[in-house]
């Protein structure tokens, strides 16, 4: 499609966006200044792309289904970043460490948002950027809230890039340190994903019981012996159940880990 093609598409969906009832081929092409045949195909395409609906009866074009999602998408993400938030400095000023948000994004993780701590040694430039599932702490907390089998089949198509000489390489190795992050209720990258780096995180679950992003706090790995993992772990799952509450989640349904409802009450 040339840009021009792509500037008049997008133009139809503008002008449909303001017509709840739809127009038909005719009406687009003389609003838009089109010829006729030029809008029904860029409708065509359109509607096979499932941005527009075409009523049958009518001959009508609206928007379609594929527009509503990706603004729903949109949406959902601004509120995560808006509950997450709070809940995030708190954590933050808890453990005196970036706290980081990511979405999980098919095969990835995607950051987008952070707050720093007042102390922290380097200044993150990492809002849009992407994380693998097996090497990241963010990866393995939103792969622990899933339906086991459903985990599996994730686990079993990830590319197992190496890292640092820590990363996970194989699935069974994956899998085995994912059941230990359910029971604990929460993740750790232990210079998996960074060579100097550790890092804890913890599933945000939402209104259906499944995870969507995850929140974690990350420094140096020289400074995250066991027992401060242990208690920062705890602040993350408390920060994670604050959002997933925040954010629609009341029971633990299939997806959530299970001593994740322990947090829940502490967190409120």
């Amino acid at each position: 499609m040339s840009v021009q093609s792509l500037d008049r598409a997008l133009d139809i969906l503008e002008l449909l966006a303001d017509r709840p009832n739809g127009l038909g081929v005719t009406d687009v092409a003389t609003a838009i200044g089109l010829h006729k045949s030029t809008a029904g195909r860029l409708l065509i395409a359109l509607r096979e792309r499932g941005y527009l609906e075409k009523d049958p009866a009518t001959s009508t074009y609206r928007i379609g289904l594929k527009c509503v999602d990706l603004a729903g998408s949109q949406l959902d993400h601004l509120e995560l970043k808006v509950e997450a938030k709070p809940a995030m400095y708190e954590l933050s000023a808890t453990t005196g460490q970036t706290a980081f948000l990511a979405i999980l994004k098919e095969d990835h993780m995607v950051y987008v948002e952070k707050t720093e701590a007042y102390n922290s040694l380097r200044r993150y430039s990492i809002i849009g950027t992407q994380a693998p599932l097996h090497s990241t702490a963010l990866g393995k907390a939103a792969l622990m809230a899933l339906p086991e089998g459903e985990q599996q089949q994730v686990v079993r198509k990830l590319c197992f890039s190496e890292r640092t000489p820590q990363t996970h390489r194989t699935v069974d190795s994956l899998l085995e340190d994912l059941a230990r992050c359910r029971v604990r209720g929460y993740s750790v990258d232990d210079r998996e994903n960074e060579p100097e780096v550790r890092c804890v995180a913890a599933p945000i679950i939402d209104y259906r019981g499944r995870p969507i992003a995850a929140v974690s706090v990350s420094g140096r790995a020289d400074r995250f012996d066991e027992l401060y993992i242990a208690e920062t772990g705890a602040a993350v799952a408390a920060a994670a159940a604050t959002i997933s509450h925040r954010i629609g989640w009341r029971t633990l349904a299939g997806a959530a880990v299970r001593t994740q409802g322990n947090h829940e009450e502490a967190a409120k």
